[in-house]
């Protein structure tokens, strides 16, 4: 029992040594506080600051861009703050990047809306159809002469869209009301019956059930008064603003956006949350700086 005691007695002394004889009392400095992100390496910094780039302009960094933005984040240790400033520069906020980030946001709707068309086939597209117009309008031929020049005004509303948004010309409901509404998305989804089924699944990520497709379908082939969403509708055009002004837009939105950043599925609770960020108007670039400033998103 007494051998007991004394090797219980060594084992408390040894403890307490070890606790506060052994290990160094962090070492504080008032109004200096140790950077959270001080031992992310170097290789990290870098993943994050290249995928960054690729995700908002398109492409990685060029070495100068790299060291400059490496040197930034250490110079704000890593901090939400610093990683918000680069988001903001290559967002437009510094000059050379704004066309970037517009092309980029044009790219990713074009590829989630129209099979990948670039914005030189959009161009292309608007040119073709102004000289259709113009030929039409040559043979005195009014009626083609309107269509074709309506055709162009569509697609330029289409590849404009981004440029308009970043410039707060436009909100994020209008973008992807334009995207369903030019002469690629008609082409791809031609007829009624497989208009109405893309729109729904592109912008809701699902199928219209049988009663939306009926008073969809009535509106947009036939011109005919429907109700869907609670709302009144009789044109193709009267359907998509019904389509991007209802709450299942907002979500199928936000969720095609973080998962895409994210690279997995969101929950309901950040559903909750991220539609909040993101606002009445659907504001995708608050989503997008959000989610990029995020540790998750930067691994660190």
């Amino acid at each position: 029992m007494r051998g007991y005691m004394k090797s219980f007695h060594l084992f408390c002394i040894l403890g307490i040594f070890s606790i506060s004889g052994c290990s160094p009392e962090p070492l504080l400095v008032d109004n200096n506080p140790v950077p959270l992100y001080e031992g992310v390496p170097t290789v990290l910094v870098d993943a994050y600051i290249t995928r960054v780039f690729i995700d908002l302009i398109g492409r990685e960094p060029l070495m100068i861009e790299l060291e400059n933005e490496r040197a930034a984040l250490r110079a704000g240790a890593l901090s939400m703050g610093s990683r918000q400033e680069l988001v903001t520069r290559l967002m437009g906020g510094d000059p050379e990047y704004l066309p970037l980030y517009d092309r980029k946001l044009t790219d990713d709707m074009a590829g989630r809306f129209l099979n990948g068309f670039s914005q030189e086939a959009m161009e292309a597209q608007i040119e073709t159809n102004l000289a259709m117009a113009t030929q039409d309008s040559l043979q005195g031929n009014i009626i083609a002469y309107l269509y074709w020049t309506d055709e162009a005004l569509r697609m330029e509303r289409t590849m404009m869209a981004s440029a308009e948004y970043r410039a707060n010309t436009i909100n994020w409901r209008e973008v992807s009301r334009r995207y369903c509404d030019n002469i690629f998305y008609d082409e791809i989804n031609m007829n009624s019956f497989n208009f109405v089924n893309a729109t729904f699944d592109d912008l809701f990520g699902r199928y219209p059930t049988e009663a939306e497709f009926e008073q969809a379908y009535a509106a947009v082939e036939f011109n005919a008064p429907s109700i869907l969403f609670g709302t009144a509708i009789s044109n193709a055009s009267e359907y998509l603003q019904a389509l991007v002004g209802n709450g299942e837009f907002d979500e199928s939105a936000v969720r095609w956006w973080a998962e895409r950043l994210l690279v997995r599925s969101i929950t309901d609770a950040e559903m909750v949350s991220w539609k909040q960020t993101v606002g009445a108007n659907v504001d995708i670039r608050a989503l997008q700086a959000l989610l990029i400033t995020s540790d998750e998103y930067a691994d660190f």
